[in-house]
């Protein structure tokens, strides 16, 4: 099981203001209907973000990329 990272460690101040207020980061770059999330990219730090059913966290860029060939057109 990956470790655990707390959110406050998590990406950029930019990119967690997103998710608790106003900011414009992280972008986002579609919907997988496979992975059931959305997927973020931060364009301050460059951290990708899924939100999916739980809540949101920044993950590699392996899997970033895995769910980015699965994102849906014209569902973002």
């Amino acid at each position: 099981m990956p470790e655990t990272i707390q959110f406050h460690d998590q990406g950029c101040a930019f990119c967690r203001e997103f998710w608790i207020s106003n900011s414009d980061q992280p972008k986002l770059i579609g919907v997988s209907l496979e992975y059931q999330c959305h997927l973020y990219r931060c364009g301050v730090c460059s951290s990708w973000w899924e939100y999916g059913s739980n809540y949101p966290h920044v993950i590699d860029e392996d899997l970033a990329h895995r769910i980015a060939v699965t994102v849906e057109p014209g569902l973002s």
